[in-house]
Order: structure tokens, then C-alpha cells, then sequence
């Protein structure tokens, strides 16, 4: 039985004076008591109760280059000796944005914030100033951060599909109005929504991959239609590639898939593990900024410690051949996931791609979709779950796998051999 005696000490001490017991509410599902730790170094992580535990949670995916980088370290040390932050320009700024604008295909300028949710806001700004519309296209399941406007059907049941619902309490309908919410997948609807909509549509915003709800791969010609449909209609297409961004590849989706949006939103593995997001894109559209038709603020953005970040996290993934065994490592685990299953009578897919992927247990096919993912087997994933903790690896409670730099041959082997025990234990 898993120990976590002193992790539920500590848990219950910071209920009486941290709301929640947790910094985001997202954690307290992660375990039946939320893990304490002490530390994280490469590709693992050391709890208060004496474990080690091999991460494929990567902190929901910032930590590309794990923990105790030495490159991060060395950058993110040496410039806390220099300054926090500024309130101020420095180069570090232009540095990181012309490395961004090097390794991003089609990103000819990019902005800097601090989180995922703001450069999604940021986004959707920049194409409503840009437009001159309001209304935008969202689709089922995909998340763009706890703003009202866009945490819009993220989890809706079957009652509240195929219209705008609020994903939580605290969300006023009107907060929302201009939020319109379409199947993923689904061309004929996002055809319909600008038809319904004519010249009113400022943007289409999409995960590239649903990687936040099953790692639901786009179909052939999905990707390609949303960008042709918001050329049509002059709306601007938006990858959000919070997830997706240096995960993928070094140039993120626009690079994995060929394609080239009118923006792209960047957080997580961006730097590392320190806070940071951009926006990037095409130069006009930035033009709204420069001529004062909106604004794009925030203390922290370019902030000194995460600048360094995201540019010594960006140089690392440039080496030769890395997301070529990042995929491969996920692939593996991938394909022993599945074969182990199948060999114990399991029915079980896996959909994403290497780097990020998904497991549904108890279906014979990918899910193409959010409603989709509704009839995979959520108990069983619990169960194989637990038992993969007891055997020292660490997991995301929606069945979402990542994998980073520092996922080695003697990572993998250890992965490979607790698949098959923990298939054989359920």
C-alpha cells in the first residue's frame, strides 16, 4: 500500500489556512490525498513520505528538460545575480524574441506575458482589434485557461452539448456571449457557425491536438480547413499551443503538422518550468498594438528570471535529433501500453503523439472528439494508475502521459517493466 502518511499530515495542515489545501484546484484530484515533495532532479520526484518516483506528469507539462537542468540552472542563476525583474526593457527581450521568431515557422513577431490564460487573452484581443469583431469559435473540450470567456464547455455533460455552458460556478452567462462552441473535428459545424455569424466571427481558437481532453488528433484536412474557413470569412485562426508549443517539435504544431495559422499562444514547456508565454504571428497583425487600436500590459511580462528561462530551455531542445527520441520514447510506452493490455483481455487505444498522448481504456478506437471520451473506462485507468504509483511512477489522473528530454533508455525500461506488472495486477 502506497505510504502517504505525512503527505496527508500536511495536506490536512494547509486546509485550515490555504484554501482548497492546493494552489490550483486541478490538484487535488492528482492523488486520493494530494503527494507532498521535498525536491525534483532529472526525471524524478522525492516526496515527503521517502519515495522516488519516476514523473510523466512533467508538472502538466512545463518541465520539457525535467528538473535541475544544469543549463536552466546555469541561465536562471546567473541572471538572479544580474536582476528579478526590470519594470524595464533589456535585451534578453529582443534575444528570446528572435530566437522564438528563428525556430517558429510563419511567427514573424511574437509579445511576452506569463501564463497560458494571457497569451490566450492576449490572442483573442489582438483579433478582435484586428477584425473588428467580437464573436469567436471554441470547440467541446478544449481548455484555454479559467478565464469565463473561454472556459466555456471544457467537461460539458451530454445535456450541454453543442452550446456555449459555463465549465464552472462564477461565470455569468454574459460573460460568454460572444463565445460560440462547436464540435472538434467537425468542418460542416464550424462552416455553419460562420454562416449563422456572417462577418461577425473575429477568430477560430483551437488546440492543434485536444491534448487537454483525450490527445484527440485533428482528421485529414481538419487543421488545414480551419485556416482556409477564417481566410474565407477574414477571421483569423489561432492555435493554441500552450501544450503543444516546443513539445511537438522545436517549432511546435506549425512545424509537426506543416501549417501555418495567423497565431499561435506559447506557455509551459516555453521555459522550462518558470513562468512565461508569448503570443506569435504574422507581423501586420501586431500592427494594433503599435497604432493603439488595444493594449498589451502586464509587470511581469519580459520579466528577467523567465526570459532566461525560455531562452536557455529553446537553445537545449535544438539539439540534433532530441524530439526524435523524445517520440520514439513515447511511442514505446505507447505500444507496450497497448500490447500489455491486449494480453490480459483489456480493450484499450492510445491517441496523441509521442510526446503527449492519451490512454482510453474499455474502446476499440481513437476518440475522434470530446463526446467521444466520455465512453472510455475512467475506473479502470484508476486502478492501473494506482498500481503504476506503487511501482514508483507518477501519473496524471486523465490518463494524459508526457514525455521530455530526460526520459532516458533506463527510464523507459523501468516504465516498460511496471506497464506489464501493473496490466497483470488489474
Amino acid at each position: 500500500m502506497f505510504d502517504d502518511t505525512n503527505s496527508k499530515a500536511m495536506y490536512d495542515r494547509a486546509c485550515t489556512s490555504l484554501a482548497m489545501g492546493v494552489a490550483t484546484g486541478f490538484r487535488r484530484a492528482v492523488t486520493p490525498v494530494p503527494l507532498y515533495y521535498e525536491r525534483a532532479d532529472g526525471p524524478y520526484y522525492y516526496d515527503v513520505d521517502g519515495h522516488e518516483l519516476l514523473d510523466y506528469t512533467l508538472a502538466w507539462g512545463p518541465l520539457i528538460l525535467g528538473s535541475n537542468h544544469p543549463a536552466l540552472n546555469r541561465a536562471v542563476t546567473e541572471q538572479v545575480a544580474r536582476s528579478y525583474t526590470l519594470g524595464a526593457q533589456h535585451a534578453g527581450e529582443f534575444e528570446l524574441a528572435e530566437l522564438m521568431v528563428e525556430v517558429l515557422p510563419g511567427v514573424d513577431q511574437v509579445i511576452l506575458s506569463n501564463t497560458g490564460s494571457e497569451a490566450v487573452q492576449a490572442a483573442l484581443r489582438i483579433a478582435r482589434a484586428f477584425t473588428g469583431r467580437n464573436r469567436f469559435v471554441k470547440f467541446e473540450g478544449h481548455y484555454h485557461g479559467w478565464f469565463n470567456n473561454v472556459l466555456v464547455s471544457c467537461h460539458p455533460d451530454e445535456n450541454e452539448m453543442g452550446r456555449p455552458a459555463a465549465s464552472c460556478g462564477g461565470q455569468p452567462g454574459h460573460e460568454f456571449e460572444d463565445t460560440l462552441v462547436v464540435p472538434w473535428n467537425d468542418l460542416p459545424a464550424l462552416e455553419k457557425a460562420f454562416a449563422d455569424h456572417p462577418d461577425r466571427i473575429a477568430c477560430v481558437l483551437a488546440e492543434p491536438i485536444l491534448a487537454n481532453c483525450g490527445s484527440c488528433m485533428p482528421v485529414d484536412g481538419f487543421l488545414e480547413g480551419i485556416i482556409e474557413l477564417c481566410q474565407e470569412h477574414g477571421a483569423l485562426s489561432i492555435f493554441d499551443e500552450v501544450i503543444t508549443g516546443f513539445r511537438l517539435a522545436l517549432g511546435g504544431a506549425r512545424e509537426y503538422f506543416g501549417l501555418t495559422p495567423d497565431l499561435s499562444t506559447y506557455a509551459k514547456a516555453l521555459a522550462g518550468g518558470f513562468s512565461m508565454s508569448a503570443v506569435g504571428g504574422r507581423r501586420e497583425l501586431f500592427d494594433v498594438l503599435r497604432d493603439g487600436r488595444t493594449i498589451h500590459a502586464g509587470t511581469y511580462n519580459g520579466n528577467s528570471i523567465g526570459v532566461a528561462a525560455a531562452t536557455a530551455t529553446i537553445s537545449t531542445l535544438r539539439e540534433p535529433g532530441l524530439y526524435d527520441r523524445m517520440h520514439r520514447h513515447g511511442h514505446t510506452i505507447r505500444e507496450t501500453i497497448e500490447k500489455a493490455a491486449t494480453d490480459r483481455g483489456h480493450r484499450i487505444v492510445t491517441s496523441g503523439a509521442g510526446t503527449v498522448f492519451s490512454v482510453h481504456w474499455g474502446v476499440d478506437a481513437a476518440p475522434s472528439n470530446y463526446a467521444e471520451t466520455l465512453r472510455a473506462d475512467h475506473e479502470t485507468y484508476r486502478k492501473f494508475r494506482a498500481a503504476m504509483l506503487e511501482r514508483g511512477i507518477q501519473l496524471l489522473p486523465d490518463a494524459r502521459w508526457y514525455v521530455g528530454a530526460v526520459h532516458g533508455d533506463a527510464e523507459l525500461e523501468k516504465t516498460v517493466a511496471a506497464v506489464q506488472e501493473s496490466m497483470k495486477e488489474i
